[in-house]
């Protein structure tokens, strides 16, 4: 079984929002559910902005993110227009997965990350409550799913690694909130809430069967 989450609940977290209007237009976003192993869409591909490429060997770090959106549609539309200020390899939801870049391209996603990182954008937000995220399991399966496929494709641990083993050089699965502690930023997505442990559970279960 996964393991037990940190909720309001229990006294340990903030409480959930009152009423989650910024999901209103998640289940309009798309009328199938792409099944959780499927290749992602490309119909955002590509995104705006990169800054050139780097060797798949230079790859060393999964960085998940949430997007301060309702639907990975959203976030991958965004990363299209020249108008944006960032960029990511994917954007999830509970519903589909977005390809907005190459492996080999190097995104504006996290400062001191994006030379060695590959970046994940779920759909939600910073402020989210554990409940609120767990209410997107399919969400958080998807972005664990696509965490493992890549660690294993480019050699990478499945252990999850915070800002003062980002400093040390270690490799593995972090956070953007771990890669602004570490090297510098604002930014502490996918907030503190975030059910970190039920994520690297699904991410060591997904390893396990690709083999």
């Amino acid at each position: 079984m996964p393991p037990e989450e940190v909720t309001p609940a229990n006294g340990d977290a903030e409480p959930a929002p009152a009423a989650d209007q910024d999901e209103g237009d998640r289940a309009a976003a798309s009328s199938v559910v792409q099944p959780i192993k499927s290749p992602c869409s490309r119909d955002f591909y590509k995104a705006a902005h990169s800054s050139g490429t780097r060797e798949l060997s230079a790859i060393d770090l999964i960085v998940l993110h949430d997007e301060e959106a309702s639907t990975a549609r959203a976030a991958a539309a965004y990363f299209q227009s020249p108008e944006s200020t960032g960029s990511a390899h994917l954007c999830v939801d509970d519903r589909i997965c977005y390809r907005c870049l190459a492996n080999e391209d190097i995104p504006w996603a996290a400062p001191g990350a994006n030379e060695n990182g590959f970046h994940i954008e779920q759909a939600g937000f910073a402020r989210w409550s554990t409940v609120v995220w767990k209410k997107h399991q399919l969400t958080l399966q998807r972005a664990a799913y696509k965490t493992a496929f890549h660690c294993k494709l480019f050699g990478i641990p499945v252990r999850f690694v915070d800002w003062r083993k980002l400093r040390a050089g270690a490799s593995g699965i972090t956070t953007h909130r771990q890669v602004s502690r570490a090297f510098g930023g604002s930014h502490q997505d996918p907030g503190l809430f975030w059910p970190r442990a039920l994520f690297m559970w699904y991410c060591r279960r997904y390893y396990r069967e690709l083999g």
